[in-house]
């Protein structure tokens, strides 16, 4: 017998002569996550099929909120409510099939709700033997394989579990026999919004303060995001809305259902969309940053939603196996959960075709000096503080270590539903500014790496006067309120490498690609249409005659080509 099923056995046997303690607290990469029980309010959960008696149970008993399932109506109740129900004849007959759950607030006060579920993440896919056994002895039920990570589980506690799915969460990690296990922990924290009224769409240009923008005028000179997609991950867009339709993508996705095309759930997608990319020159309505930008629509509900943190890692996975390029995120969860950390480090790892989509995130609008999960969770998101219309911080914005830049915040004109425009503020307008912007930036140069559009944006922001960027960073001098400090487009495109050619070019030997006289060779870039092999870094390009697009890989120095090679860079 192996040395994992003899560990199975004998944990098994020891939760079985003890009690493990009710916890306040759940794993999130080993580390636990403390929570504090709300004594206020109580989850109750009952099969769709008792739908009949769950109405009668409930009916003179005020429900405070309903969370959104497919197997179970969930309704959050008063505790006060739930001694007085339990105390009634209904309750003693249907009590059986009642799943009580506690509420929680994290310690940043974020209130959250545990849901019959939990997520579990096998070590490798030989360990589904091993989940069914764990299932089995817990009366648990596996609810399904998640189709975009499927190394990742969902399950269901029932009346015969006699534990909540906080518990068992943390029984499953402690086994050391699974790689993740995360309590379904609804919240309502999730949009990062507010709603203030003024009269102008001032983060492209600002005229009543000078250079408190992100300089787009003279952006658009030399991109405006053609060919370059942006997924907007978020409540849906309004895909047929007069100013964005032309560039939405065919393609959408919707978390909660887990099908095409996207759902519509509020406005909150349509008025980020219009920010990164709402069609310019159409006589209608506005202009968004990257207007001819490809908009992609996945859509979730954000607010109280079962397994919500585990859809919008497939959300983040679908966009990328689906070609975004950029990634648009103006939302954060209470949840700490390490399926939106697989999806987001594999969108970095093999989104554009090896070379990592670029993710972007609001920093969140909880007036804390700590930038919101998952903003934080890896170096390679873009988070983005928000700004007024004088270039001070909003006082919501949170901030912190993780803060790369802030952007146009507070009160920013877009899109809405029904072809309508509105005002929003929020870190969730500033978030999709800077998505915009590396969509030009991958126009003028679709080959750059993840790395290096993140680099572009953060070295070329504008430092905001009466802001001391007193602390040092890989991209320059940065503020723990402002990072980087305001993106700016122009800069941004100009730093971005050029792309030069050479027309009709034979080479009758190995030799290395010239360069300009004013353009380092490490800055010459070529295609994308590329007729012959290419590699990164030290390319060599194979044998016969080749034609390359000057859109793509970087030709160094050290680049050589075939013997009697006619090389031809178009430039396009």
């Amino acid at each position: 017998m192996s040395k994992k099923y003899i560990l199975i056995i004998l944990f098994l046997f020891s939760c079985s002569v003890g009690a493990i303690a009710q916890t306040t607290y759940y794993y999130y990469k080993g580390n636990k996550i403390p929570l504090t029980i709300d004594d206020n309010k109580v989850c109750l959960s009952i099969p769709k099929n008792k739908r009949d008696e769950s109405k009668e149970l409930l009916k003179d008993v005020q429900v405070l909120d309903t969370i959104r399932d497919t197997v179970f109506d969930i309704s959050i109740i008063q505790q006060s409510d739930l001694k007085r129900l339990s105390a009634t004849k209904l309750w003693k007959k249907e009590a059986k099939v009642v799943l009580l759950s506690s509420c929680y607030r994290t310690t940043n006060g974020d209130e959250m709700t545990l849901t019959p579920y939990l997520n579990v993440r096998l070590k490798n896919k030989q360990d589904s033997t091993l989940l069914s056994l764990y299932a089995e002895r817990y009366g648990l039920r596996i609810v399904k394989k998640d189709s975009f990570l499927p190394l990742w589980y969902i399950l269901s506690v029932s009346p015969e579990t006699g534990k909540s799915a906080l518990d068992i969460a943390n029984i499953f990690w402690e086994s050391g026999i699974f790689a993740a296990s995360v309590p379904d922990l609804s919240s309502d924290n999730m949009i990062s919004s507010y709603d203030p009224m003024f009269n102008q769409q001032w983060g492209l240009h600002n005229s009543d303060y000078v250079g408190i923008d992100i300089s787009i005028s003279d952006a658009w000179n030399y991109a405006t995001g053609k060919n370059v997609k942006i997924a907007i991950i978020d409540t849906g867009v309004d895909l047929n809305h007069i100013d964005l339709s032309a560039n939405i993508s065919n393609l959408s996705y919707d978390t909660e259902s887990d099908s095409s095309p996207s759902v519509y759930y509020r406005n909150h997608a349509t008025h980020c969309a219009g920010i990164a990319a709402a069609v310019k020159d159409n006589g209608v309505h506005i202009a968004g940053v990257a207007p001819e930008a490809t908009i992609i629509s996945i859509s979730n509900c954000l607010i109280s939603s079962t397994n919500s943190e585990l859809k919008l890692a497939d959300g983040i996975r679908w966009a990328y196996e689906h070609g975004a390029d950029v990634i648009s995120n103006s939302w954060h969860t209470s949840e700490f959960h390490s399926a939106i950390d697989e999806a987001i480090f594999e969108a970095f790892r093999y989104g554009r075709n090896g070379k990592g989509c670029i993710i972007v995130f609001a920093s969140g609008n909880k007036k804390a000096n700590t930038v919101n999960y998952p903003a934080n969770c890896n170096d390679t998101i873009l988070a983005v503080g928000s700004i007024d219309n004088t270039g001070t911080r909003a006082n919501s914005s949170n901030y912190g270590t993780a803060l790369d830049m802030v952007a146009p915040g507070v009160s920013i004109l877009s899109t809405l539903p029904n072809d309508s425009v509105g005002f929003k503020s929020g870190t969730s307008m500033a978030c999709p500014h800077v998505a915009g912007v590396a969509a030009l930036i991958l126009q003028r140069n679709p080959e750059l790496t993840v790395t290096q559009v993140n680099s572009i944006i953060c070295r070329n922001t504008k430092k905001l006067s009466n802001v001391n960027f007193n602390e040092t960073k890989p991209e320059g001098s940065w503020n723990e309120q402002y990072g980087y400090g305001l993106v700016d487009a122009y800069s941004s495109l100009l730093d971005t490498p050029e792309i030069v050619y050479i027309q009709n070019d034979t080479l009758t030997g190995t030799q290395t690609i010239p360069a300009t006289s004013s353009i380092p060779a490490e800055r010459i870039y070529v295609g994308r249409d590329v007729t012959d092999r290419e590699d990164h870094g030290r390319v060599i390009l194979g044998q016969g005659d080749i034609t390359l697009r000057a859109k793509s890989v970087i030709i160094k120095n050290s680049t050589t080509v075939s013997l009697g090679t006619k090389l031809k860079i178009v430039n396009q």
